[in-house]
């Protein structure tokens, strides 16, 4: 994404084929990742994003909202930065050992 946002008039879009376009453009550069800004009367009232983008920051409001997982991931980073860490290796060990009793 580019740090200025590209930009839409909604308000030169009254022609058709004006309005076909600009749109066009818009998808073009969202296609390769911008995201474009829609303005309406010099006001930025909406914005064309890349696909998935929408996606992604939803996923991310769902982290974010969920207290218990932030909690249990800010614990992860204290252990990792504490160096309380175990190996792949000894997760699947474990793994198996645990199996091997049931």
């Amino acid at each position: 994404m580019s740090e200025q946002p590209a930009s839409v008039s909604a308000d030169a879009l009254h022609a058709v084929g004006e309005q076909a376009a600009s749109w066009e453009q818009a998808v073009r550069r969202a296609e390769s990742g911008e995201t474009v800004a829609v303005l309406a009367h010099g006001r930025h009232v909406a914005d064309v994003v890349p696909s998935g983008e929408i996606e992604r920051l939803r996923e991310t409001i769902d982290v974010l909202s969920d207290t218990d997982l932030l909690r249990d991931l800010t614990a992860g980073l204290a252990d990792l930065r504490a160096g309380r860490v175990v190996s792949a290796d000894e997760v699947a060990t474990d793994l198996k050992r645990r199996s091997a009793q049931t």
